[in-house]
């Protein structure tokens, strides 16, 4: 039978290690330890398992400390792990039958490498790495960073897989950046780079957010031509994410497209550019592309393998597209797919369930002698943002026109399109950030037909973040970058005919401006949830729920999710920092509250919860309250920290200073409005945590000053959003009487 020898390098280890040597140590009949100057208790460890723990004095060379492992072995061949990998049990099982079965005459075994796993356990990024080596044949390491293993001869692929088990270590020597500065001591010193050093070196500045720089060398790295042609794919991936993280579309798309250049499109590609047609809201290409992803198979040529991109990934995209393209059947389709792959997965489910009430629901009203209202907006989906401005616009209802003669109906579940106009007298596009190319054909239809029109609070949305300082400063825009010539004529026209034309905040005011739009009849009337106001009574419940932090300054944070759809296209990033300075505030005495306003929003709380990993000083609230309960809720916290916009508005109805993560133009356009500009930290920054705690230092100083200015904004607001049901809706008395 084949012997092995198990060959490692560590550094402070302790956490990882014994789960490593644990999962592997069946298969080995030697195990060589190669500590290079642990702190902890790794080589104690270590040494549980074997009597071969060898120092080797660090040069900054990964190489020179794998090959001196290496150089210790004995047995027939060698394996070699890093001390966060793991052998999953049927994984062992393989490996075992390998090493009884393996033919003499073979010199490598590549196994598979599971790098990372989504909520589901699913491998979600794997490659191909030669595992199992031949002693004899005296293999070596080559590169001081992301070294390499050169093999040559009878090389054979295995099903094996070597898992990743990486978690955020609390006792680690090794300091952020150390990869960087190894190259850059290589280039100060004036030795030449590899073409892949070069590609590495560009991975690590984009990795350090040095994206510009970045950009450089992967350029510099294609242009040398002798790369491995799956580092050279991945050069024009990375090289896109350093564009959209510069805000540099075009530059992004043209990166894409580059590695056209080296093979047909993958499918993390074609889902790339998928995902870049649909923020161009040009979804026929959105679909092309996301169709190619699925109907491409990569094959295992040992490069970097992402199967949710051929898989769930391009399908739940897909849901949306067709849907905005009017072909539900298709929409409906796709959710199917996704849901084969990720059965369980919350999206899926909601789609599954907002699909079932889809299919069964009659849209329109029955003729009953009433006079019908229809209020437009994204209703029924869970979201409570735009539900709450649902309520308040049915409350305002009930007060103004609320009796037998008038009833009002929403746009539940079901786009506004598919409701028969004629049998409304009064449409009104309601809360949200809906005006949009679906909507406005909606509202300039019903106008034709000699229909009442209004906008109570509405806005704009998916506006680059690069024209938001010119619309603050009044400075033209490329409007037709967000709304083409005929939806910008039809906006023109209901403008100038609606009962009332308010709009959220001043950078939608602005564009519609920009438009055309008759500034006489355009108004900024405020966001609808400015409305919102604390109950007198108390929620017990809301009591029960703050008990454990009753005395204590407490945080709330509203975390969650916007599908990436965010600026900068990294909610992973923003969660981590965001993590950082929630474990500072504890430092500094705070409690946190992390809680949420979309069911959708529950895994990416949940994950918050584990990264700041402090069962004592932070609660986890999962359930889904109404806007009563977190105004009550908000009431009890010094600040809160949102990323959903609307637990702003619910935040000030509690007199209690918001900070807006501001993943969207809407964020900026809220807080315009309320001159809370000072309060927002875009989802892009890479200093989220220093920003953060001088917000707080801020909010220390000037809280009542904060509040009392907001509120003085908001009676202004609320006088103009209630303004419609003062005048009855604006429509004749003998309508309603």
């Amino acid at each position: 039978m084949t012997t092995i020898s198990l060959c490692m390098i560590v550094k402070n280890e302790e956490e990882v290690l014994e789960n490593c040597l644990k999962s592997v140590k069946k298969a080995c009949d030697e195990i060589i330890i190669v500590d290079t100057g642990s702190t902890d208790e790794t080589k104690e460890i270590a040494a549980k398992y074997t009597d071969k723990v060898i120092d080797f004095e660090w040069v900054d060379d990964f190489s020179a400390a794998r090959n001196f492992s290496f150089s210790h072995a004995k047995m027939d061949y060698i394996l070699w792990l890093d001390a966060d990998d793991i052998l999953k049990t049927k994984d062992l099982k393989k490996l075992l039958t390998l090493k009884k079965n393996l033919d003499p005459s073979v010199d490598a075994v590549s196994m598979f490498y599971h790098l990372a796993f989504d909520e589901h356990g699913n491998p979600t990024f794997n490659l191909r790495r030669n595992r199992l080596v031949k002693r004899e044949r005296n293999f070596k390491w080559h590169g001081v960073v992301h070294e390499y293993l050169e093999v040559s001869g009878n090389i054979i692929g295995s099903d094996i897989a070597i898992t990743h088990n990486k978690q955020k270590k609390k006792n680690t020597s090794i300091e952020g950046g150390r990869n960087l500065r190894i190259y850059e001591k290589k280039l100060k010193r004036g030795e030449p780079f590899t073409p892949r050093d070069l590609y590495y070196y560009a991975n690590e500045l984009k990795d350090n957010h040095h994206h510009k720089k970045a950009t450089l060398y992967y350029k510099e790295f294609l242009a040398t031509k002798k790369g491995w042609v799956e580092d050279e794919i991945m050069a024009c991936i990375n090289m896109a994410d350093c564009y959209r993280r510069l805000g540099e579309k075009d530059e992004e798309l043209n990166a894409l497209c580059k590695s056209f250049q080296y093979d047909l499109p993958r499918p993390e590609i074609s889902c790339r550019l998928g995902e870049y047609f649909m923020g161009k809201k040009d979804y026929q290409s959105a679909i092309f592309w996301f169709n190619t992803a699925i109907n491409t198979k990569q094959k295992d040529n040992g490069g970097f393998q992402k199967p949710a991109y051929s898989t769930w990934f391009p399908h739940l995209h897909l849901v949306l597209c067709y849907w905005e393209t009017g072909n539900m059947e298709m929409s409906y389709e796709h959710n199917k797919m996704a849901e084969k792959f990720i059965p369980n997965d919350p999206s899926v489910e909601f789609n599954n369930n907002f699909f079932k009430d889809y299919f069964k629901q009659e849209p329109n009203p029955t003729p009953n002698g009433k006079k019908k209202v229809l209020y437009i907006g994204w209703i029924g989906h869970k979201n409570l943002g735009d539900e709450l401005m649902w309520n308040l616009f049915k409350e305002k209802f009930d007060e103004s026109l609320g009796n037998e003669n008038w009833e009002l109906h929403g746009t539940i579940r079901k786009p506004a399109r598919d409701f028969d106009l004629d049998q409304f007298d009064l449409i009104v596009l309601g809360g949200g950030s809906i005006i949009c190319k679906n909507n406005t054909p909606v509202l300039h239809e019903a106008m034709k037909k000699g229909k009442k029109v209004m906008i109570w609070g509405s806005g704009i949305d998916l506006i680059e973040k690069s024209d938001i300082p010119l619309l603050a400063a009044g400075e033209k825009i490329n409007v037709h970058n967000y709304l083409a010539e005929d939806i910008q004529k039809k906006l023109v026209e209901i403008i100038e005919h609606a009962e009332f034309a308010g709009v959220r905040g001043p950078l939608t005011y602005e564009i519609i401006r920009q438009v055309g739009a008759n500034e006489e009849k355009l108004m900024i009337s405020g966001d609808p949830g400015l409305l919102l106001t604390q109950k007198e009574k108390v929620d017990e419940e809301v009591k029960v729920a703050i008990l454990p932090f009753k005395g204590n300054k407490i945080i709330g944070v509203n975390w969650g999710t916007s599908f990436n759809h965010v600026y900068g296209a990294n909610e992973r990033n923003v969660e981590d920092q965001l993590a950082e300075a929630l474990k500072e505030y504890i430092n500094n005495g705070y409690k946190i509250y992390l809680y949420s306003v979309w069911d959708h929003d529950t895994t990416a709380l949940k994950q918050l919860y584990k990264k700041v990993n402090d069962h004592k000083n932070v609660i986890l609230d999962t359930k889904l309250h109404d806007q009563n309960f977190l105004i009550d809720l908000a009431s009890h916290f010094h600040f809160t920290i949102n990323l959903k916009l609307h637990a702003n508005l619910i935040s000030l109805a509690a007199n209690t200073p918001p900070i807006a993560l501001a993943y969207g133009f809407k964020v900026y356009d809220f807080a315009k409005s309320t001159q809370l500009d000072q309060f927002v930290i875009p989802t892009d920054s890479m200093q989220m945590k220093s920003e953060l705690m001088e917000m707080e230092a801020l909010i220390n100083q000037e809280r009542d000053k904060i509040i009392n200015r907001v509120n003085e904004i908001k009676a202004e607001y609320i006088n103009h959003i209630s303004s419609p049901f003062n005048q009855h809706l604006y429509l004749r008395r003998d309508d309603h009487a």
